[in-house]
């Protein structure tokens, strides 16, 4: 591929990763987790900057601003998990913390990278000269490099699997405890996680490849593994701009190990404790906090708050989370989730059978409580059979 033509594209790259990493950054009030996200999308940026610079010849004019944290997506790691663990409820990391998971990539910098960043200009530029001579030739590095190199992807491999267990505990919970697209957002991290592992794996496979069976170049791997980092880079800023302040509480995160353990606990026929907590709760009992809930949702018309969660209700209800859970899950036969766009889907027909009311869907569906028409549409397909839109027309042609 033409080197010019890669650098425009790496840098128009870099342009939509930097405006992504500037808005999320702004959008997230502080200490919310959405911050960390922003640092590890500029990361990203800056590594899709080097490429565009590298490939452009833009190297020779800004020596000093290129190469200036090696070994980076040691620093990726741990950034992009401690936001993760935030995310889904774990206490997040203090300085000291930070310290400990960031000391591997510190010391190598120190050790070894801090005298290649302070070069002269004119040694770095030697540098990315020779780099781009040898791009399109057979480079095959020494042992101690190569296994330097396979270290430091397996390093970030460990984090995006750590990340992606606990994404993982909330991924198909999150709907017992939300009333928004928390649940989505949750799954597309997942996912986002995952399609980095396999993109560090492609990368070793294609690293391999070309040292050791002569499958390609260097230039190669690298220019793979930059274009697919672009894509990621955009998925991950969108995923974080819908809610950069989600951060599930320690007691949901709580109610999910509970409900999670809950099989393996009675298979395991464990102890009275647990056997406690998940007892069934009488019939009776059961039935008229059913009512309750119903009437409490209604009534105080809470599903019209789009951030509604499941211990809002609870303290609503002054009923424990664990209580209203059981009953919403076993006795109304739902989660939370289906319960609140339930009564939220019956708000928007009725506005939308107002003949006084002309609003436009989009506001339809955030005067009921949706945040934002996505959802508003595969929820009142889901209970109506029919869209809002076919439903506004059927409406207006049968009166």
């Amino acid at each position: 591929m033409n080197s010019t033509f890669l650098g425009i594209i790496y840098f128009v790259a870099f342009s939509h990763a930097l405006m992504l990493a500037v808005a999320l950054w702004l959008r997230t009030e502080k200490g919310k987790p959405g911050k960390l996200l922003s640092i590890v999308l500029a990361v990203l940026a800056y590594k899709l900057f080097e490429g565009g610079a590298s490939y452009s010849g833009l190297y020779k004019y800004i020596p000093h601003a290129l190469d200036l944290m090696p070994a980076m997506v040691m620093v990726l790691g741990p950034i992009f998990y401690g936001y993760v663990r935030a995310v889904t409820g774990h206490k997040p990391f203090q300085l000291k913390d930070w310290l400990l998971h960031l000391a591997p990539w510190i010391g190598i910098w120190l050790v070894l990278n801090s005298a290649y960043v302070f070069r002269s200009g004119e040694l770095k530029i030697a540098m990315w000269d020779s780099i781009t001579a040898a791009q399109g030739s057979y480079r095959q590095l020494p042992t101690e490099i190569v296994l330097r190199l396979l270290a430091i992807k397996a390093h970030l491999t460990t984090y995006l699997w750590l990340s992606w267990r606990n994404l993982s505990a909330f991924a198909n919970s999150a709907k017992t405890l939300r009333s928004d697209n928390s649940s989505d957002i949750i799954k597309q991290l997942q996912f986002l996680s995952l399609s980095f592992i396999l993109l560090e794996l492609v990368w070793v496979s294609l690293f391999i490849g070309q040292q050791y069976f002569d499958i390609g170049t260097l230039s190669q791997v690298s220019q793979i593994w930059l274009l697919l980092i672009g894509i990621l880079v955009l998925a991950m800023g969108f995923s974080g701009l819908q809610r950069p302040d989600m951060i599930f509480t320690l007691e949901e995160r709580l109610l999910i190990s509970t409900e999670q353990a809950l099989p393996q606990a009675q298979a395991k026929d464990e102890t009275d404790k647990v056997k406690y907590i998940h007892s069934s709760l009488p019939e009776s009992t059961s039935d008229s906090i059913a009512k309750l809930i119903e009437q409490h949702i209604e009534q105080q018309q809470l599903y019209l708050n789009d951030k509604l969660t499941l211990t809002d209700l609870a303290k609503a209800l002054d009923i424990k989370s664990h209580t209203v859970s059981q009953v919403i899950n076993q006795r109304m036969q739902t989660n939370f989730y289906k319960l609140i766009n339930s009564f939220r889907v019956e708000h928007a027909v009725q506005l939308l059978e107002d003949s006084n009311i002309s609003w436009p869907i989009e506001r339809i569906a955030l005067e009921s409580g949706f945040s934002n028409r996505v959802t508003f549409n595969k929820a009142f397909k889901e209970q109506m059979n029919c869209t809002a839109s076919e439903f506004k027309k059927r409406h207006k042609a049968a009166s």
